[in-house]
């Protein structure tokens, strides 16, 4: 940039009208809040702060918006409808359990219907003060980290209109799984994303990944699509981890039934923690296990997660698996205290998905002090580190092998080894901009470069 980057805009228009709450929209809050902070500091040479798109301009978001905590309402009303509810799933099947949980879906949708929301919505929305437009231009960047692939149509035309007005766009891309794995979409899903990267990385001045795999993986996209982009504008970030300090959970948070099968270091199941789908390769897990089970291998297994897409087959398997309530369990309705009674008890940790933008859920099991044995992808060698045990997604056996040796050697009883360290959001955020400075510099640069030889 001809001036210094003076100010840097955190997009979360997809986020900010949403309740959502899966990995994206965690990274996009997080940045907006930080942003926020970062600003207060004093000597901060960069003003940050999240915008979202209104009307074709990108507008700061107002008192309203971060009052809710960056969201469309500021009730989860997921969990606010567990709370109303008296019964405590977990003393039944998993058949019943995932029964329940449709049922309680279909309540959710009658009792809060989105006609009457968005009534309401419109009504407060007339009653609050005009927005104010951020005014992209010289010296200003536009960082965009959300979901907002069916924004296409609304947002392309705003990037393009602030980078004629002399501000810089970064896209802040988490993975390409949809491009790279579509056997895990729908056709819609994987139509919109496809055709929203072929349009991304020839709108935009520079990519940033959250973690060097997926900078290595965005490279890799920009050169098949022959983009004009250099590598000298992709970069990453390892994104932050707010887990907090490590504390002992408290039992008595946790079900009857959920105590006993985490009552004794020796019989604690081993864990996985994920949403029920295709992608994290849940039949490959049960395989493995049905390895050990078939050399009378004494071990369980406690799956936690909710019922996802495309998912069928895997939970009828699991329903009606012989070692089903036995030596094999699916929690599907766990709050964040059970789960951390969980995490804290369980034998080991085991991640076997196909695809993953990052991972948390290793970064999680890590932080409880768990042995860690993730399937041998590039993502997974980064996030959990040489400490951990990888194995060949080809061969359930391998993963078998593992275990029985960490039977064997009763490795539960040892100290897992851990390598990476996860840093909190609020020393994340000043490394984005540092990194968003450097990937500015380098993007004015390459223009100068190309003005230079045309000339």
């Amino acid at each position: 940039m001809n001036l210094p980057i003076r100010r840097l805009m955190i997009d979360i228009t997809h986020t900010a009208a949403h309740d959502y709450n899966t990995g994206i929209q965690r990274v996009a809050r997080c940045l907006a809040r930080e942003a926020i902070e970062y600003s207060k500091k004093t000597g901060t040479q960069v003003e940050c702060f999240p915008v979202i798109l209104v009307d074709g301009q990108f507008v700061h978001v107002d008192r309203w918006c971060i009052a809710r905590g960056f969201r469309k309402s500021n009730q989860n009303w997921s969990k606010f409808f567990s709370r109303l509810n008296p019964i405590d799933l977990s003393r039944f099947s998993t058949p019943t359990q995932i029964r329940l949980n449709q049922i309680g879906t279909r309540l959710r949708k009658l009792f809060y219907p989105r006609t009457i929301d968005r009534k309401i919505r419109q009504f407060i929305q007339s009653q609050r003060p005009k927005l104010v437009s951020a005014e992209p231009g010289p010296g200003d960047v536009i960082l965009m980290p959300d979901s907002w692939w069916d924004l296409s149509d609304q947002m392309f035309p705003a990037i393009e209109n602030v980078r004629s007005n002399g501000a810089l766009v970064g896209a802040m891309v988490h993975d390409l799984i949809p491009i790279r794995h579509p056997e895990f979409f729908d056709e819609e899903l994987r139509d919109t994303f496809n055709n929203w990267a072929q349009r991304l990385v020839r709108s935009v001045d520079f990519f940033v990944g959250d973690a060097q795999a997926a900078e290595d993986d965005l490279w890799r996209y920009i050169q098949e699509q022959n983009a004009p982009l250099g590598k000298s504008q992709v970069g990453h970030v390892r994104l932050g981890c707010d887990i907090g300090p490590r504390k002992v959970a408290d039992a008595s948070r946790a079900s009857t039934d959920v105590r006993r099968l985490f009552d004794s270091p020796e019989s604690a199941p081993y864990l996985m923690v994920s949403t029920i789908e295709i992608r994290k390769n849940h039949n490959y897990l049960i395989d493995a296990f049905e390895h050990l089970w078939a050399q009378n291998h004494d071990v369980s297994l406690v799956l936690v997660g909710r019922i996802g897409w495309k998912c069928d087959d895997v939970v009828e398997r699991i329903v009606n698996h012989p070692e089903s309530g036995k030596r094999l369990h699916l929690l599907s309705n766990v709050d964040d205290k059970t789960l951390n009674y969980i995490y804290q008890n369980s034998k080991a940790f085991i991640f076997p998905s196909k695809a993953e933008g990052f991972g948390l859920p290793i970064v999680e099991a890590q932080h409880h002090g768990l042995h860690v044995f993730a399937s041998d992808i590039p993502i997974f060698r980064e996030v959990a580190g040489a400490g951990a045990a990888f194995f060949d997604l080809k061969d359930p056996a391998h993963l078998s092998q593992q275990l029985v040796q960490f039977e064997s050697n009763e490795g539960w009883t040892m100290p897992a080894k851990i390598e990476v360290v996860n840093e909190p959001w609020k020393l994340v955020f000043p490394k984005l901009v540092d990194v968003v400075s450097r990937l500015a510099t380098n993007v004015e640069a390459a223009r100068s470069a190309d003005e230079r030889q045309a000339a």
